[in-house]
């Protein structure tokens, strides 16, 4: 039971000192007493004593802790995972970052304080990851028995690594138990720089063709021409209900999202990537998707009808669903894109590359970044420009053409 004392000094000021026992300071070795004091201003002793029991309760209360004494595992767990990332991380991004920081970050700095931690420990930390073995993942080999795969971790793998250490170190600096944050004073691992393959207008011309031939699914026929027309993220276009749609402006409201993870199952939440206003966006939409998505709506009032019980209590209606309106993992798109894919023989792009085709295709027809940076939810427009740069950059090239062939044919002799 940590000891209090309250000890008068002059005008009406009283030194508060709290006995916490002793430590041992790893610098030295040697034991030290744990004494926390405060100076307050109390009327009389009856006053300071109050004062001193919340003095007391606040330095040995749960969620107090030394900074000298705290562990990085316990700062991760204590305070960082439930005030910060439970708080502000979709359930997926959270599952992620969980699944690293048990198998490879906190097996790492385990034996650390978090003000030990410095820049070099992270260094070396990264330099490992580079390292043969560190891949967990596993497959079958040719007798059918699941093995380690082979190989190195992708640098994109090492740098999620990277930023989930830059965050928790910034959260620490914001509640002031460390004054500067570790991964700020090295390089940030390099990413690869692929250039994300994306429909051309006349590929994108050819797949918006094929899909008129899958009226028989047609929600998946709608959602992969909202993606491509709008941009809009898959687990924002698994999260549409009805409700988000304004058919007399033709505008969807971007205000939901659906995702999946094994720990929480699907789950459906706010929209987490991106400021106020990118979380909540609105998008107008194409004319021709106009009858599609009203008559969508009307199968969708059958089903939902017909069926004994409602996913929720009918609480959601969703563009994409089941019978009982409950939503499609939104992993179940990948199956039937492939298949599509396949059916049709176009040229295979992941399903995320849509978003980048619909950003590529307004670029190159001259659509203002600002515009395209709504539209697609970012919330900065250098995101855009970092993400595009190399299809801003090509259409910048084709403008400066086209502006030299207007001067030249303006500059030309008359007779």
């Amino acid at each position: 039971m940590a000891k209090g004392y309250a000890r008068p000094r002059k005008n009406g000021k009283w030194q508060l000192e709290v006995d916490l026992g002793t430590y041992v300071d790893l610098k030295t070795g040697k034991r030290k007493r744990n004494r926390k004091y405060r100076t307050v201003k109390a009327k009389s002793q009856r006053d300071a004593d109050t004062q001193l029991a919340r003095f007391v309760a606040e330095v040995t209360g749960e969620g107090y802790y030394e900074p000298e004494k705290m562990m990085f595992v316990d700062f991760v767990k204590k305070e960082w995972l439930p005030k910060h990332a439970e708080k502000h991380l979709s359930h997926t991004t959270l599952s992620t970052h969980l699944r690293y920081l048990d198998i490879r970050i906190l097996p790492a700095f385990q034996s650390l304080r978090l003000d030990q931690i410095r820049p070099k420990h992270i260094i070396d930390f990264l330099d490992n990851l580079q390292e043969d073995g560190m891949r967990l993942d596993k497959v079958k080999d040719e007798n059918g028995e699941m093995k380690v795969k082979k190989g190195k971790l992708s640098k994109s793998t090492i740098y999620y690594h990277y930023r989930i250490l830059n965050g928790i170190f910034n959260f620490a600096v914001k509640l002031g138990l460390i004054k500067e944050n570790p991964t700020k004073k090295i390089d940030k691992p390099k990413l690869d720089t692929k250039e994300v393959e994306v429909y051309d207008i006349e590929e994108a011309a050819r797949l918006l063709e094929c899909l008129e031939s899958e009226d028989h699914v047609l929600h998946w026929q709608i959602i992969v021409k909202l993606a491509i027309t709008t941009g809009m993220r898959r687990s924002e276009l698994f999260g549409l209900e009805f409700k988000h749609i304004d058919y007399e402006n033709r505008v969807i409201k971007v205000r939901q999202a659906v995702t999946f993870s094994k720990e929480k199952g699907l789950q459906v939440h706010e929209i987490k990537k991106g400021n106020g206003v990118a979380r909540k966006r609105n998008i107008v939409f194409s004319q021709t998707l106009l009858e599609p998505i009203k008559r969508l709506e009307r199968i969708r009032k059958k089903e939902r009808l017909a069926a004994n019980q409602l996913w929720e209590d009918g609480k959601h209606n969703f563009l994409v669903c089941d019978e009982t309106g409950k939503p499609y993992n939104p992993t179940s798109m990948q199956r039937w894109w492939e298949r599509f894919i396949k059916r049709h023989k176009l040229k295979y792009v992941n399903i995320h590359a849509l978003r980048h085709t619909s950003a590529t295709l307004l670029i190159n027809e001259g659509i203002h970044a600002k515009i395209i940076s709504a539209r697609l939810g970012h919330s900065d427009i250098r995101t855009t420009m970092n993400i595009y740069g190399h299809a801003l950059k090509q259409a910048d090239e084709v403008a400066a053409t086209k502006l030299d062939s207007a001067l030249e044919k303006k500059n030309l002799p008359t007779n």
